[in-house]
């Protein structure tokens, strides 16, 4: 019986000790010089239908685009957020597109298609078969150092940014020609955290607001509904991370937009999800990988030249980042 009070002791103990390493803080964190770097990977497929001018077409891209982020915490007010510069390096695309379609009287038209290869060691442009641009060929050279210089302005600009402790942002400023796209993105630089103490299973939500969906400025912006659970620890690399899910759905409604050349159009049957898992690391504060999955359907119909013109859009996206 002597031996029998330690032992219960001791496990009674180390359930306290468990019950309370057991919870974890999902807060962001960058202290002021920090800096913080992550391989980034994006890459889409789309296809969209319809007619124009009397002729029905298919439009299909295929795009990657890999970068490396670099984040550095700046010095902070005496409020709770986390201002950041953010740079972009080893900036690279990979797109292809293809046109088909028919015309008025039925008949099928010439397939038309284009490549593009650009980063900052290499530009090249192919358009239906002919190499129109090739820098390491001496192949349109008046048009390469105009690309080069598109590369350079994304990767020699700092961008600032505000996060808060569960990670939302403020709209980003900078002179980047990538500033526009990415304060567009449904979730900004990382999926939103809890920003406090959560244990194994509690789940938090959060709401965005879209001003943008691919080219067009939407007159009400769309909303973003997102869920995030904390599913559990797993040991990686002998740390012990936080593993996230998020799931968010485009609230269903018909939109209103407007592209730069000014052809209003009205956006209907958006059908928008979103579904991921992250890994997070509280003793630091900061996300080490992500992978995020993205579907988007939508119908477009506008007019242009006096006549209506329609257009059924679907598309996927898988994000991917992974701190180096």
């Amino acid at each position: 019986m002597q031996r029998v009070i330690p032992i219960f002791t001791v496990v009674l103990i180390a359930g306290i000790c468990l019950a309370e390493d057991d919870a974890a803080n999902l807060r962001m964190k960058l202290n002021n010089g920090e800096s913080v770097r992550y391989d980034w990977s994006i890459q889409s497929t789309s296809q969209s239908k319809g007619r124009e001018l009397g002729k029905a077409f298919t439009l299909s891209n295929d795009k990657k685009v890999g970068m490396t982020v670099s984040l550095r915490g700046l010095a902070r007010a005496k409020n709770d957020t986390i201002p950041i510069a953010m740079r972009i390096n080893d900036w690279t695309l990979h797109e292809k597109n293809s046109i088909t379609g028919t015309s008025p009287d039925g008949k099928p038209d010439p397939e038309s298609t284009t490549e593009v290869i650009l980063d900052k060691k290499r530009v090249k442009a192919i358009e239906n078969g002919t190499v129109r641009i090739d820098s390491d060929n001496d192949v349109g050279l008046d048009k390469v150092e105009a690309l080069r210089e598109y590369v350079k302005g994304i990767e020699n600009t700092e961008l600032r940014v505000t996060l808060d402790p569960a990670g939302r942002q403020s709209e980003m400023s900078g002179d980047s020609p990538l500033v526009e796209q990415l304060k567009t993105t449904t979730q900004g630089i990382f999926p939103i955290l809890a920003g406090k103490e959560m244990k194994p299973g509690e789940s938090w939500e959060d709401t965005l607001k879209i001003p943008k969906l691919g080219v067009f400025r939407l007159a009400k912006p769309a909303v973003v509904r997102s869920k995030m659970t904390f599913v559990k620890w797993v040991e990686k690399d002998g740390r012990k991370l936080a593993s996230i899910d998020m799931v968010s759905a485009w609230e269903k409604a018909d939109l209103r937009g407007e592209n730069d050349n000014g052809l209003l159009v009205e956006i209907s049957k958006v059908e928008g999800l979103s579904a991921g898992t992250c890994l997070f690391d509280p003793n630091d504060g900061q996300f080490t990988e992500g992978t995020i999955n993205v579907t988007m359907n939508y119908r477009i119909d506008g007019e242009k030249d006096g006549q209506a013109t329609g257009l059924d859009v679907t598309g996927k996206t898988l994000f991917t980042f992974t701190r180096k």
